[in-house]
């Protein structure tokens, strides 16, 4: 309806006042963009919270454990504006690789993009720390400053596998950094992580940090993703077996 500008201009016949609104297409427009920004992986970028299908555990204390963690998930985006107050984010963690962390964090980013219509940005924790490491070299585009910068600024920061990374003063310091300010400024961060946040190893500070800035969320401790991967190499090679 607007030749892809984004604006409808519309006369009236009688005054000949011309008054504009945005098209319906704008905030496709919009959305797109945000999602682009996100760089929520493809293999994710479709998931919603309640296609977390909690019976894929085999144990019943997993299905349990992964069913609280869809509930506070699903409670989180309905009181989204009583968290957000508070700069509070949610921290999902489990031993074990694979138990749904990440699939349920970007769920739930992909709830906050959409629904919400807030600014998401996924990342890993050694990816962020990387393209801060960039910016020293003398070729890059952006300064230190600019890039934390640009992450501080993004309101909903999915930061993914924290505890992975080495623990140096350097990590520690710079981490430290990016989260208090986001604290300060009341930004959300969700994490991911292989452990507890008592249980990190990075100084007592940055742990400290954490616990004011997100809530706790449990995982299983099952790897449901090897077990679909096994699933959907069977059915594969029965493919390459039959013919089918």
């Amino acid at each position: 309806m607007c030749d892809g500008s984004g604006i409808i201009f519309m006369q009236n016949r009688e005054t000949l006042e011309t008054k504009a609104k945005y098209c319906k297409c704008k905030e496709q427009l919009i959305y797109s963009q945000r999602l682009q920004f996100a760089n929520i992986p493809s293999e994710f970028s479709s998931l919603t919270v309640n296609s977390f299908d909690t019976q894929i555990y085999k144990t019943q204390a997993d299905r349990e454990t992964a069913k609280t963690a869809k509930i506070m998930t699903a409670n989180y985006i309905k009181s989204f504006e009583k968290f957000r107050e508070k700069a509070k984010g949610l921290y999902y963690y489990s031993s074990t690789r694979g138990s749904g962390k990440t699939r349920l964090a970007v769920s739930l980013g992909n709830a906050l993009l959409k629904v919400r219509h807030m600014q998401v940005k996924f990342i890993t924790t050694l990816d962020l720390l990387k393209e801060i490491r960039n910016t020293y070299n003398k070729n890059t585009q952006y300064t230190e400053s600019q890039l934390i910068e640009s992450i501080n600024s993004v309101q909903v920061l999915i930061v993914d596998d924290i505890g992975v990374e080495q623990p140096t003063n350097w990590v520690n310091e710079m981490l430290f950094s990016i989260f208090d300010t986001r604290m300060k400024y009341n930004k959300i961060t969700i994490f991911t992580s292989n452990c507890s946040i008592e249980n990190l190893q990075h100084d007592e500070r940055l742990k400290s940090r954490i616990f004011k800035m997100a809530i706790p969320v449990k995982m299983p401790e099952e790897d449901v993703r090897k077990g679909q991967s096994k699933r959907d190499n069977e059915e594969l090679q029965n493919i390459l077996l039959r013919g089918e």
